[in-house]
């Protein structure tokens, strides 16, 4: 399926997940679902924090845009990949148009030069 990466780098880019083993490949450990909007959900490591892993701030600034629910000072530790939302809230391509139709998501990603 089609998804988004966003790496503790800042690099945002398209990837193609083929299962549940390919999004805990790319976050690197057990898989966390963050529900970003109606149409996107977020798969996180639920471990990153524990590990060690680096602050994810394009991951955090968006979660905190989307007041998805981060307490005070709470951090996304480790890669984040972003893909669509189904009717059966299973995970799906990533829409086409989700970008253009989120102006929060517009907003990060104007951040970091990605449109």
């Amino acid at each position: 399926m089609k998804a988004i990466s966003i790496t503790v780098d800042g690099t945002i880019s398209d990837v193609e997940m083929t299962d549940f083993k390919s999004f805990q490949t790319a976050v690197g450990g057990y898989v966390e679902v963050l529900q970003m909007t109606p149409e996107v959900h977020a798969f996180i490591d639920e471990e990153g924090k524990m590990k060690g892993k680096a602050i994810n701030s394009m991951a955090t600034m968006l979660c905190r845009k989307l007041d998805i629910g981060l307490m005070p000072g709470d951090t996304i530790n480790g890669d984040m990949i972003l893909v669509g939302t189904g009717p059966e809230n299973e995970a799906i391509d990533i829409p086409d148009n989700v970008i253009a139709k989120n102006e929060l998501l517009e907003y990060v990603l104007k951040a970091v030069g990605r449109i």
